[in-house]
Parts: C-alpha cells; sequence; structure tokens
C-alpha cells in the first residue's frame, strides 16, 4: 500500500514538473532603453525561446543604430521550485548566461511572463505571435539590384513587393496583397512559435537580409540584420512566397 502511494505522489511530481515545462514554454522578449543615450540611441532587446525538451535559445541585441552588435547562445535550461537556470552548451566570455537566473511568477493558469533576476530585475513578456501586429522581412542581393519584402499584419493580410531591372536596367517593380487563409495564417503562427528566430551563423551569403516584428501591446520591435533563423527565412521566401504569387 505504501509503495503504491509512493509511486502515485511520484507520478503526480513529474507530471506536476512536465506540466510546468510546457507551460513556460515559449518566446520572451525584454527591451529596454540603453544608458547613456548617444543622439538618441540606443535599446537594448534580449530574446529568450524555451522548448518543451529544456533546450534554450538566446539572443542579445545591444542596438548602436547598426544592430551588429549582438550575442546569441544556447544550451539547456531546470527549472526547479519556479526558477530557470541554464547551462549553455559553450561559454560566452561577452555575455556569460550560467549564472542566469529568471522566476517563474505565481500563476493559476498560463505563464504569461518572467522575471529575469538581478541587481535590477527585469520582466520578460511572452510573445503571442497572433497579436503580433506586423513582421516585416526584406532581403537585398549582393549581385544585383533585386530587393524584395514582405510584410505580414495580424489580420492575416500579407503585401509582397519586389524592386530589379530588366536586361535594359530599367526599373521593374511588382507589389501584390494577399488574405491569408486560416489554414496559412495558423502555420505562419506555428512557424514563428517554433522558431528560435535568430541563429548566431549569417543568414545569407547572397543576401543582406532585415527583420523586424512589432509588438505594440508591449510597446517593442524586434529587429535584426542578417542573423534571423535560416529555416525561418526559407519559410518567407519560399512558403510565404508561394502563396502570395
Amino acid at each position: 500500500m505504501k509503495l503504491t502511494t509512493i509511486i502515485i505522489l511520484l507520478s503526480a511530481i513529474v507530471l506536476h514538473s512536465c506540466n510546468k515545462s510546457n507551460q513556460v514554454s515559449g518566446t520572451y522578449v525584454a527591451q529596454s532603453v540603453m544608458r547613456p543615450m548617444y543622439n538618441g540611441c540606443c535599446t537594448a532587446t534580449e530574446v529568450l525561446h524555451l522548448n518543451n525538451d529544456h533546450t534554450f535559445n538566446v539572443y542579445h541585441q545591444n542596438d548602436q543604430g547598426d544592430y551588429l552588435t549582438k550575442d546569441v547562445t544556447s544550451g539547456n535550461y531546470d527549472l526547479k521550485q519556479d526558477m530557470i537556470s541554464f547551462k549553455p552548451d559553450s561559454l560566452n566570455q561577452h555575455y556569460d548566461y550560467s549564472n542566469i537566473k529568471y522566476k517563474v511568477p505565481a500563476s493559476d493558469d498560463h505563464v504569461n511572463s518572467l522575471i529575469k533576476q538581478g541587481s535590477e530585475s527585469q520582466k520578460f513578456y511572452k510573445i503571442d505571435f497572433k497579436q503580433a501586429d506586423s513582421l516585416y522581412i526584406h532581403r537585398y542581393s549582393h549581385t544585383n539590384w533585386d530587393q524584395e519584402s514582405i510584410t505580414i499584419k495580424k489580420d492575416g493580410t500579407v503585401h509582397y513587393i519586389r524592386h530589379s531591372q530588366d536586361k535594359n536596367r530599367n526599373p521593374v517593380d511588382i507589389s501584390k496583397h494577399k488574405k491569408l487563409t486560416q489554414e496559412q495564417f495558423q502555420q505562419y503562427i506555428e512557424t514563428l512559435s517554433q522558431s528560435r528566430l535568430f541563429q548566431a551563423a549569417t543568414t545569407s551569403e547572397k543576401y543582406s537580409v532585415t527583420f523586424s516584428l512589432a509588438i505594440k501591446e508591449y510597446d517593442i520591435v524586434i529587429q535584426d540584420q542578417n542573423n534571423i533563423d535560416e529555416k525561418l527565412y526559407n519559410f518567407f521566401f519560399e512558403t510565404v512566397l508561394s502563396w502570395v504569387k
């Protein structure tokens, strides 16, 4: 009887732990004004992606106006007593995440934010990509004048623009609008939700790539140049592009 009780208790603990991990999984973001300000610049942006399998990815950017000062870290995380700690795959001397901790606020239902611990605690908001007001991605060819951009609004509308030249170097412009189907919009949301958004390696050798995600609810705009996750980049310029065309 005692053995059965112990097994039931252990099962309940494991189930609670799994449920908590599922609740905290997702993408979190914090953005703050850097001090001292220089010519009105700049912001510090941090994006934390937690997966159900206890792996994580972190993107940190000190934007000095060029979006080039950034660090990307990944590894495993542990959740104990509403506190998240990290074990990076490798030590990042510029941005060491091995001593970072996040507290999960008391919640009866869904986890909507995390509190980064430190001398000055910082609130990270969980992104509901359905509520992101707009996503913009643009690529500019290194070998010719071709450039393309895709903008997706939260109502499911897509605006595609292409600027290029014909063989006589005359400008050729294409502009298309389309409303995504429910299935397409759902695939877009799921792809964003499951993506780490950014990677350490350069996205493309052929293009300069710009990314911008606006979330008015938190007064946040996440911007990056040339470090968008390659799978996410391919999704936009292959899958989404096929929907628009």
